[in-house]
This record gives structure tokens, C-alpha cells and sequence, in this order.
């Protein structure tokens, strides 16, 4: 082809025929500058078609982890719930029924007061994103900016390391003193008959150290409640916008 045009300039030059000539070459270089954005265009569409396929990838990794905070917080805020309504039970316990069976009053302690959930936000694909800088492929602004913001604020999750930390600070010292160090809980716990004093239900209730976690343990349960559903509640509106992103 390009020995044919080649040819056509030789024979209008040796023809003399130079507007010929100068109108053939004009022609000619359209054609190059043509050829030349048609293939720009063409590796323009397949630049944005890659993009758009790593932002589709990428929304539906960040979807599926959002998936899976949502369950995780939905069974902590579960799992707390049930905690809170132990406490109120042991309260009721130390103000009107002071006489329940000490290995009952044993057990909803322990399942109140010495056990916690920590909620750990799946970050992966979001903090894969930010290194490899494919959280740039995310066209829409606004949807970029509140996926930056759900993380920012889960991941400084203060409220449950604070609590968490406070279970081996300040809760499990009281509670192997005042609860575990009784006869009751020596039984309990390895089946020996001890010579440990029996468990005081009704004089727990006037013990200022005991309530105090015992407070503190609802208290924080509460507080604990009232973030997971404020993460729960940002993950579903979070995965609702992602959705209708890509029906766009």
C-alpha cells in the first residue's frame, strides 16, 4: 500500500503536475492524521473500558466486604443485647430476689460482665485500593468520598478498644476478687470442695467495686449498641449507593 501511494507521488512529480502533486499530499496527510485519531480513539475506549471494569471489580469486592461487617456488627449488636439483659437480671437479683442459686448468679456474671465483642472492620480491598491507587478508577465523587469516610470512621474504632482494654484493666480484677475467689466458683470451676467463703448475693449489692463494673459493663453495653448500629446502619446506606452507581 504504501509502495502505491509512493508510486502515484513519483508519477505526478515526473508529470510536473505539482498542484496535483500538492493537493494528493494534503490528502495524504489527512489520512495519517485521520489514521492517527482513530487510533487514539480507539485505545482512548479501551483505556475506559479497563478503567470501568476495575471500578466494577473493585464496588464489588468493597460490596462483599460491607457484606461482611454488616453480619459481624448484626451479631455483635446480638450478642450485646442478650449481655444487657443479663446485667438487668443481676440487678434484680441483688435489689428483690437476693436468695437465687449462687451457681446461677456465678454463670450470669460470667456471661455479662467477662465476655465482649471487638469489631473488626474488613478493610482489604479498600487498603489493596489505596496501595496499588485503583481507588481512582471510582469515577462518581461522592460515592469515592463516603467509602474514604465509612473507613475512617470504623477504623478508629475508640469506643470498642476502650472497652475492651477495660475488661482486663478494670473489670476482671474485681470480678476474681469479689465473685471468683468464693467456694462457689472453686466448685464450679475444678470440682474441689473449697474452704473459700460462699458467695454473698445480697451483700454484693452494697459492694462499691462490684457495681461499679457491673454499671460500667451496662453502661458500655450500651454505648457499644448505639456505634454497631451506627456502622451497620453507614455499611447498608454505603452498599445502597454503590448499587445504584452501577445501575447508572
Amino acid at each position: 500500500m504504501i509502495k502505491f501511494f509512493r508510486k502515484i507521488r513519483y508519477n505526478l512529480m515526473e508529470q510536473n503536475k505539482t498542484g496535483k502533486y500538492l493537493k494528493y499530499a494534503i490528502g495524504e496527510i489527512a489520512l495519517v492524521v485521520i489514521g492517527i485519531l482513530i487510533a487514539l480513539s480507539i485505545n482512548n475506549w479501551n483505556e475506559i473500558t479497563k478503567n470501568r471494569t476495575e471500578e466494577v471489580r473493585l464496588l464489588e469486592k468493597v460490596s462483599t466486604d460491607l457484606i461482611s461487617d454488616i453480619n459481624q456488627l448484626k451479631k455483635h449488636i446480638s450478642d450485646a443485647t442478650q449481655r444487657q439483659t443479663k446485667v438487668d437480671s443481676i440487678f434484680t437479683i441483688l435489689y428483690k430476689d437476693s436468695n437465687t442459686d449462687p451457681i446461677k448468679f456465678l454463670n450470669l456474671n460470667f456471661d455479662a460482665i467477662s465476655i465482649e465483642n471487638h469489631f473488626e472492620v474488613n478493610s482489604s480491598t479498600f487498603d489493596e485500593s489505596q496501595a496499588a491507587g485503583s481507588i481512582k478508577f471510582i469515577q462518581n465523587d461522592s460515592l469515592r468520598e463516603d467509602i474514604f469516610n465509612y473507613y475512617r470512621i470504623t477504623k478508629r474504632n475508640y469506643d470498642d478498644e476502650n472497652t475492651v482494654q477495660s475488661i482486663y484493666r478494670d473489670i476482671y480484677p474485681i470480678m476474681f476478687k469479689k465473685i471468683f475467689a468464693s467456694k462457689e466458683f472453686v466448685l464450679l470451676y475444678s470440682k474441689i470442695e473449697s474452704t473459700l467463703p460462699g458467695l454473698n448475693i445480697k451483700s454484693l449489692g452494697k459492694d462499691q467495686d462490684y457495681m461499679s463494673i457491673l454499671l460500667h459493663k451496662g453502661i458500655s453495653e450500651k454505648v457499644q449498641i448505639g456505634v454497631w448500629k451506627s456502622f451497620r446502619d453507614k455499611a447498608e446506606l454505603l452498599i445502597q449507593h454503590i448499587q445504584s452507581n452501577q445501575n447508572k
